[in-house]
């Protein structure tokens, strides 16, 4: 007949207490309760474990190795059931979040961060990847998150808005435009940018072009199948200006200067938001969006 786990959980405490009154007092039950699954679980090794006495019982030498392997295996049953509870609650188990942007400063990496502090059992990974593979990789079950600048149309999954982030003008030392007091959008009218196809790349330049183009002119912009650390290698190269969200700022960059780019209302800003199936009921994720809100809570 199979054993039973609580015969075994029964056996290593009374053993630990060398008393079957004190165990079963411990545990709540009946000593009658505890004696009888101790009994069951004799007949069913083959092997007597406790010689029982008026004070106390004792283990026999047959005992000793079968209640240590018992031990074992009631607290993997006790490791297991407290990891299940906690991947449950959201305490454990796994979250891998799809980015476009930096992560060496800004909102998502203080997320990330605080997200890690608050529940180091979750594992979290991160996939850097444009705003297109993101989108196949949500509904592919790839990604459980994705954090992205502008709009994915798509009423399969969810959408909550999240920060905005300074948009900063590149320039290379030695530029005009470094001694000026403040950057405005017409002050790059005539200026030449390199912008990287990966996002947030074709938002900066749809901001751009918004921004700059008038009847008979559009921005000279040039793009580039290149990552942002080449694009801002360009830059220092003096070869072009380019335009980035303030998250790059995490990273020491030489021979370039950044200066904020500002509008008649204010600092010129991007947005971003996070993106999740509808249909997606981990609770690793329920804890990220919780974490989010309170973080956001007017966004």
């Amino acid at each position: 007949m199979p054993l039973e786990t609580k015969q075994l959980r029964y056996a290593v405490l009374a053993a630990e207490m060398r008393s079957f009154s004190r165990a079963a007092a411990l545990l709540r039950i009946k000593q009658a309760t505890l004696s009888r699954n101790v009994l069951l679980l004799e007949h069913r090794l083959g092997v007597k474990l406790f010689e029982r006495r008026t004070r106390g019982a004792t283990l026999t030498a047959e005992a000793l190795p079968i209640i240590a392997a018992a031990r074992r295996i009631v607290n993997e049953i006790d490791n297991l059931q407290t990891r299940a509870r906690a991947m449950r609650n959201g305490d454990a188990g796994e979250l891998t979040i799809g980015f476009c942007s930096s992560l060496t400063a800004g909102d998502l990496r203080f997320a990330i961060v605080e997200f890690q502090r608050r529940f180091p059992d979750v594992r979290l990974n991160g996939v850097e990847r444009d705003r297109c593979f993101l989108h196949h990789a949500l509904h592919a079950g790839v990604i459980d998150l994705a954090v992205v600048t502008g709009e994915l149309a798509d009423p399969a999954v969810k959408r909550r808005s999240l920060w905005s982030e300074r948009v900063l003008v590149a320039l290379p030392e030695g530029h005009p435009l470094v001694e000026a007091e403040r950057i405005y959008w017409p002050d790059l009218r005539r200026q030449t940018f390199v912008l990287g196809t990966q996002d947030p790349g074709p938002d900066l330049m749809r901001l751009m072009q918004a921004r700059l183009a008038e009847p008979g002119f559009q921005p000279e912009v040039e793009t580039q199948d290149v990552s942002r650390e080449n694009v801002l290698a360009m830059v220092s190269a003096g070869w072009f200006l380019t335009l980035v969200s303030e998250s790059a700022l995490g990273v020491n960059h030489p021979g370039i200067v950044f200066r904020e780019v500002h509008e008649p209302t204010g600092q010129a800003r991007i947005d971003y938001g996070c993106y999740w199936r509808s249909d997606d009921t981990s609770p690793a994720l329920r804890r990220f969006l919780g974490l989010i809100r309170e973080r956001y809570p007017d966004a």
